[in-house]
């Protein structure tokens, strides 16, 4: 009897050995279970894992990422709920009696990815291709998926296009800061006056062209996605028309192209697409726009970073415009009197405060409010005060 009691008391150890602070789900979510913090459902081969995760503060997010060990940002494939974080951990993704799929919380609205209808026998399973879906039992039929809302990352079996018959586009949105998963200013998809080419837009505006797709590359020559790493498909009939890739298992297990904050496009062996210094005239980027500038600036107007403190306010655009670094830097340029800009909040890198002019003051990195500032090139060697400065292009 004592020798069943101890196997059974070992038993129970080596299983809250294998129970560590999340609990692996299998890959289907179904009627009247639940995923909660702590809770991942895991695709059939462990490619995938989809639960919830934060980056900075008390901000919750559904998502779905690949299985390494990689930081969230550098494995995230998927966020449910960019717009609308939860505040706590309270968070729980559920398929209610009228086949609803919705994150329930505390304190606000549950957040509804789909509405369904009352009767609905329906579940939800996470497949290998890191695609969510969500299936009417009886008949198999597809209700809705999370390829169809991509985020800001692309991986295999994803589209870049638009669907003829309901007008709804895929395409990427980059985040607003550097751990702010809100909607941006970036869109990378399916050239809508250009069928054949993938543009970057930056805001209502052409940032750069991929070229048109020849043999499944793309004619850009100086853009990472047009080499051999990439096989781009261009479908086109009367029901659909999108791009999509593959790449080949010996070049990456986890491929991702990721549009970011700043416009930028890059996969996991660097940036491919970079136009940052297009207001200087100076990229070497091919195919991207360059800036209208008022006449008032000129190409050889560049900024420099430096981290300090200025002693002198500026002008503080409001937090409701919801600006990014990239718009800052648009806000300064198009302002003749400004010399130089930064963001209002230093570590999301958003909002904007700009300056028209620099103060005979400065304190550096050891002032507890500094930050990085950005300041016009011109405006720095007109400054007597301080000659130099330890500065590096931004450029």
């Amino acid at each position: 009897m004592a020798s069943k009691v101890r196997n059974v008391i070992l038993c129970l150890s080596c299983l809250l050995l294998f129970v560590g602070p999340s609990s692996s789900l299998l890959e289907t979510l179904v009627q009247g279970q639940e995923v909660k913090d702590g809770d991942e459902l895991v695709s059939a081969q462990g490619n995938f894992k989809l639960g919830f995760f934060t980056l900075e503060s008390n901000n919750y997010y559904l998502g779905i990422w690949y299985n390494d060990n990689r930081q969230r940002q550098d494995n995230l494939v998927w966020v449910a709920n960019r717009d609308t974080p939860i505040f706590n951990n309270s968070g729980s993704l559920t398929i209610d009696d009228n086949g609803n799929l919705k994150i329930s919380h505390d304190g606000g609205l549950p957040i509804v990815l789909y509405s369904g209808q009352e009767g609905s026998n329906t579940s939800a399973v996470l497949l290998d291709t890191g695609n969510f879906v969500l299936r009417e039992l009886n008949n198999s039929e597809e209700l809705w998926q999370s390829f169809d809302y991509p985020s800001h990352i692309l991986v295999p079996g994803m589209k870049l296009g638009v669907n003829r018959k309901t007008g709804h586009t895929w395409s990427l949105t980059s985040w607003r800061g550097v751990v702010v998963p809100d909607l941006g200013v970036f869109t990378f998809g399916m050239d809508s006056n250009h069928t054949n080419q993938l543009v970057i837009m930056w805001h209502d505006n052409i940032y750069w062209t991929s070229g048109s797709l020849e043999r499944g590359h793309f004619t850009s020559s100086f853009s990472g996605i047009s080499d051999s790493y990439y096989n781009f498909s261009y479908i086109s009939n009367e029901n659909e028309t999108f791009f999509n890739y593959s790449v080949e298992t010996r070049f990456t297990k986890s491929p991702r192209l990721v549009i970011d904050y700043l416009g930028r496009l890059s996969d996991d062996r660097g940036i491919l697409v970079d136009c940052i210094s297009r207001f200087s005239g100076s990229s070497k980027m091919e195919r991207c726009m360059p800036a209208q500038l008022p006449p008032c600036r000129s190409p050889d107007d560049v900024f420099y970073s430096h981290f300090t403190f200025m002693y002198n306010d500026g002008f503080k655009f409001s937090e409701s415009e919801n600006l990014t670094l990239m718009d800052c830097e648009a806000k300064c340029l198009t302002n003749c009197s400004c010399v130089a800009y930064a963001s209002t909040i230093e570590d999301a890198q958003t909002g904007c405060e700009i300056w028209t002019s620099i103060p005979a003051r400065f304190n550096g990195s050891s002032n507890s409010n500094a930050r990085t500032i950005y300041f016009l090139n011109s405006a720095i060697g007109k400054s007597t005060s301080h000659p130099t400065y330890n500065i590096k292009a931004y450029n």
